[in-house]
């Protein structure tokens, strides 16, 4: 009701199960979803006129009109759009201005309806009195924004599992599949890049914008005003959003299956450049485990072990054959298809050992794992904890576990071209030819390169020799391949029922210490000559962007980083059936004093909170339910957005009355009951109240 009309959110479910004699039972599960989603519309700049990305000389270009302008909702405006305007003749010189093509609004690309729907259904079959085999299917379908690297629409995704199980007293053995459908899903970045692509070229635009720029200034305009009729005019006879023209467009380029390509921007010219996000990957998965402490006595043991096989069927667009030349790799073969698939697989193997000592008081637990990877190095983690009870209810835990983390399968494997940026992963077959690993500059330095290039040719030097002059500036990346993220983890923790069980406190403190932060960094390789070279300097002024390859490599943090924590949770009951909790977290990370290739990306508030006080029975069969929470202000980056999330607090309410004689319960309640508004992460939807009421009718078919 603040920033858009209330809308309708409506949930179903249903649940029936039973049995076939005494030996086969079978349960069902059906739930659908759906409402009108929240509304990603911040329009906060992520690169105002200070940053050398933009315009700092010229301090009057603020807010919207800073023509540099980078909206976290926006997109098209990003600095791969960059266009650097030089020669504009203003204040008696000649003067360098870094213009942004002018994008869309995300809300104007995405669908605001939300929907789930989802089935599963499975049997169950007793073999004997002590051994259960059982098969599960489950299939959903939803709709909705994703946020991650960048903002994706799903659209008919599907996603189906089936699962075997075979389970004993002491083992069991399962395996799974899940099949994936992306549907009619699409990439909000290439969208826009095409949708304005479609219009003009990133060089057409921006000669108009300069020639309407350099007409106002000369007819006397103000800096601001000029800037607004030069945008104004280079976007004239653009699709926009609301007409059936942006409509058509923007389903055209939904329906290609090539981010690749850009549109030329010449009329009548065909298009080439999509958005259409199509992936029908495979996940296979296997594990099993066997208790074997009653064969033991003196200790309890579990072992276990575990397979998973990605099958990625190349795409086009986030996965390719990397067998193919790299000019190649993104095009379709005869039958459409681009390739061979891709296999990432995971193999490993656990023991746990478990002793209980001093009259069941002290609790060791010890486990060691295996893991391989066939793109890197077996790793072993082991782990050790103890649980130490004092009179019965304080009990103190201490933990640490050594761990590694593979590279997911997007940081491994991904071959995105995203607005004239691939995204890549660090394995060394992926870099061979394109030189992102040993032949590049951090894109930070290239940034920070041409400001003092645009600088002394303002003050007359030639772009060349200002290049030369600055090229101490470019810092060469050097990275390494990809190694799995490893971890040092400690834990301390206290737990206590006190006062008659009224009281229930629970502490913890944490440190972790990771070595090999998996994080992105965008660096440019030259087209000229290697790293270092004239040539290659030349290459980085952003007049040549054509010939810079620009890419976001997945890689390893140089430094190593210390997260650390703690929480303090408590539960108090009060007479009549009143209960009231709450609890603080804090949670922070160490910053190093040596540079790094990228930004670690906490993304963590340094405080949270939450208070609830509640009765479930105030009277007979009524309950009731209120919620305090509160987290504080930080900062957020990644990849698609940065900027300061501020902090934000609400109230949740509930009240449940019960109906035991029709085996029914009705809830009503809301989220954020005074409609505050606050986003959680840097371009994320601006979230507001949610009123609900619920119906539960439970165990009918036992009251026929």
């Amino acid at each position: 009701g603040k920033d858009r009309s209330a809308g309708i959110l409506s949930e179903v479910a249903v649940r029936y199960a039973g049995t076939i004699g005494s030996r086969l039972a079978y349960k069902a599960n059906f739930g659908y979803m759906q409402g009108t989603d929240w509304v990603s519309n911040t329009r906060t700049d992520q690169n105002p006129n200070s940053l050398v990305t933009a315009n700092p000389a010229y301090p009057e270009l603020n807010g919207e009109a800073n023509p540099a302008y980078d909206a976290w909702n926006r997109y098209g405006d990003e600095s791969n759009n960059a266009i650097t305007l030089n020669g504009v003749r203003y204040a008696g010189g000649n003067k360098t201005f870094i213009v942004r093509r002018t994008g869309y609004w995300e809300k104007d690309l995405v669908k605001p309806e939300v929907s789930n729907l989802k089935f599963d259904a499975s049997l169950n079959y007793r073999l004997s009195d002590h051994l259960e085999l059982s098969y599960a299917y489950r299939v959903g379908r939803m709709d909705g924004v994703f946020q991650r690297g960048n903002k994706v629409q799903l659209d008919g995704v599907t996603v189906a599992n089936h699962k075997l199980e075979l389970r004993g007293q002491n083992f069991f053995i399962r395996g799974y599949v899940s099949l994936e459908n992306t549907g009619n899903s699409y990439n909000l970045k290439p969208l826009a890049d095409n949708l304005d692509l479609t219009h003009a070229s990133n060089k057409d635009w921006g000669a108009r914008f300069k020639s309407v720029l350099q007409s106002g200034l000369n007819g006397g305009k103000d800096l601001a005003t000029a800037m607004y009729d030069a945008r104004l005019s280079a976007d004239s006879g653009r699709v926009e959003p609301g007409t059936a023209a942006f409509e058509s467009l923007k389903q055209t380029i939904v329906g290609i299956n090539n981010w690749d390509h850009r549109n030329s921007g010449i009329a009548g010219a065909p298009l080439t450049g999509g958005a259409w996000l199509h992936q029908m990957s495979r996940l296979y998965h296997a594990d099993a485990q066997w208790d074997l402490s009653r064969y033991l006595k003196v200790v309890d043991l579990l072992v276990g072990g575990d397979v998973r096989v990605n099958e990625v069927i190349p795409d086009g667009n986030n996965f390719v054959d990397f067998s193919r030349p790299v000019a190649e790799r993104n095009t379709p073969l005869k039958d459409g298809t681009f390739g061979k698939n891709v296999y990432y697989k995971k193999f490993g193997g656990f023991a746990q050992l478990t002793k209980t000592l001093l009259q069941d008081r002290l609790k060791l637990f010890a486990s060691i794992r295996y893991d391989y990877n066939p793109e890197f190095d077996p790793k072993w983690t082991p782990r050790l904890a103890a649980v130490y009870t004092i009179a019965r209810k304080h009990n103190i835990r201490l933990t640490w576990q050594n761990g590694y983390r593979f590279p997911a399968l997007f940081e491994a494997l991904s071959f995105v071209n995203n607005g004239n940026v691939r995204r890549v992963g660090g394995l060394s077959y992926i870099n061979q030819g394109l030189g992102y690993l040993d032949n590049s500059y951090t894109l930070a330095s290239v940034n920070v390169f041409n400001a003092a290039v645009n600088k002394d040719v303002t003050a007359g030097m030639t772009q060349n020799n200002a290049a030369l002059k600055n090229k101490a500036l470019l810092e060469a990346t050097n990275l390494p391949t990809t190694r799995p993220e490893h971890i040092d983890s400690w834990e301390l923790g206290y737990k206590a029922v006190l006062f008659k069980n009224h009281l229930i406190i629970d502490a913890d403190l944490y440190s972790n210490r990771f070595d090999g932060f998996l994080g992105q960094v965008e660096v440019s390789v030259p087209s000229s000559g290697k790293v270092g070279t004239d040539a290659s300097v030349i290459d980085m002024l952003a007049s040549n962007r054509s010939k810079q390859t620009r890419y976001r490599v997945f890689t390893n943090a140089k430094n190593t980083y210390q997260s650390y924590g703690a929480s303090l949770g408590a539960t108090l009951a009060l007479r009549r059936g009143w209960t009231t909790s709450g609890s603080l977290s804090f949670n922070d990370i160490k910053s190093s004093a040596n540079s790094d290739v990228f930004v670690t990306a906490f993304n963590t508030p340094r405080y949270a909170a939450n208070l609830s006080v509640g009765n479930r029975e105030i009277t007979r069969n009524l309950g009731f339910n209120l919620v305090w929470r509160w987290q504080d202000g930080f900062n957020w980056q990644s990849p698609l957005a940065n900027g300061f999330v501020p902090a934000y607090q609400a109230i949740d309410a509930q009240v449940t009355y019960r109906v035991p004689s029709a085996g029914a319960s009705i809830k009503l309640g809301g989220s954020n009951i005074f409609n505050n508004r606050y986003f959680q992460y840097a371009a994320g939807p601006t979230i507001g109240a949610l009123y609900y009421v619920s119906f539960t009718f439970d165990g009918l078919d036992s009251r026929r």
